[in-house]
Order: structure tokens, then C-alpha cells, then sequence
């Protein structure tokens, strides 16, 4: 008599790193994809725990908008999806894991994975304009919208008006 065995097949695990347009987008659709029928594991790795909606920084900058109105918390919006906040400090092809740390104490952890999305975005070039970078002021973060709108209030007595 053969004795059979059951197996269990391990789900493939999906990383994808970044929070933004790309990583979110990818995440949303994996998960409609695959996450429902549990073939999968997702996990996103982002540095935020929100996903903000850039093309409306102008509108935060201008304080016609709250900030409350241009980010989600990704967790509502993947509800299927392991949502790690962190920061993503190097790729181990080989191995198959990326090594991320989750504060500021510098632990490193690790986080393996079958297949890997890289949706991390882009940084600013200022083609080494002399001075730009010096005295541009970027908008590219919710920190970068505020500190603007700052910027433009500071005449007018920092945003108190008087009457």
C-alpha cells in the first residue's frame, strides 16, 4: 500500500516596492488579481504609511486644499495587501530579499519574495544648473508643499491676518 502525502503549495510572495503611483497602481491590481483567490501574498513596501496624490500638491502650496484631501492611508486602499513601512536600503538579486529597515534604530530586516516590482520613483535633476538646486524650491512631498505655503505666507505675517 503508498501512502499519499498532501502537499500544501506555498503561495508565491510579491514584493513590490513603492508607495506611490506605480507601487499602488501594481498593488491594487495584484490584489484584485490574485490576493482574492489567496494564490498569492502581497506586500508593498513604502516609507510612508499614505498614499499622496502629487498632482494636487500645487493646491496644498496655494491653501485651497487640506492635506487630508490628497492622501489615503494605504491600508484602506489595499485591504488584502501586507502594507511595511520602511526603508528599502539594498536589493539581494541572488538570495531573492530585499533588506529593509522599519525606524530609526537601524535594524535591518529582511523580506523575500518570488517575483519583485520596483516602483520607486524618481529623484530631482536640476542638470547641474549652477544655483538651482541652491535656490529652487522642489515639490515633491507633502513636506515640500507645506514648507512652500510657508514661504508665501511669511510676508503677510506668517499666515495671522490682521484686520
Amino acid at each position: 500500500m503508498i501512502a499519499r502525502g498532501t502537499r500544501k503549495l506555498r503561495r508565491k510572495r510579491i514584493v513590490i516596492l513603492g508607495g506611490g503611483f506605480g507601487g499602488v497602481y501594481a498593488a491594487m491590481y495584484l490584489e484584485k488579481l490574485l490576493a482574492a483567490d489567496r494564490v498569492a501574498e502581497i506586500s508593498l513596501v513604502s516609507h510612508d504609511n499614505f498614499f499622496l496624490f502629487t498632482p494636487m500638491l500645487h493646491e496644498i502650496a496655494a491653501s485651497d486644499l487640506e492635506v487630508t484631501n490628497i492622501v489615503n492611508p494605504l491600508r484602506k486602499l489595499l485591504r488584502k495587501v501586507n502594507v511595511v513601512v520602511g526603508k528599502v536600503h539594498h536589493i539581494e538579486l541572488a538570495a531573492k530579499r530585499v533588506v529593509i529597515s522599519r525606524d530609526s534604530s537601524g535594524y535591518l530586516r529582511q523580506i523575500g519574495y518570488d517575483h519583485l516590482v520596483i516602483g520607486l520613483g524618481s529623484v530631482t535633476n536640476f542638470h547641474d544648473l549652477a544655483g538651482v538646486a541652491e535656490l529652487a524650491m522642489p515639490m515633491k512631498s507633502l513636506s515640500d508643499a507645506i514648507r512652500l505655503r510657508a514661504q508665501i505666507l511669511l510676508p503677510f505675517g506668517g499666515g495671522k491676518f490682521r484686520m
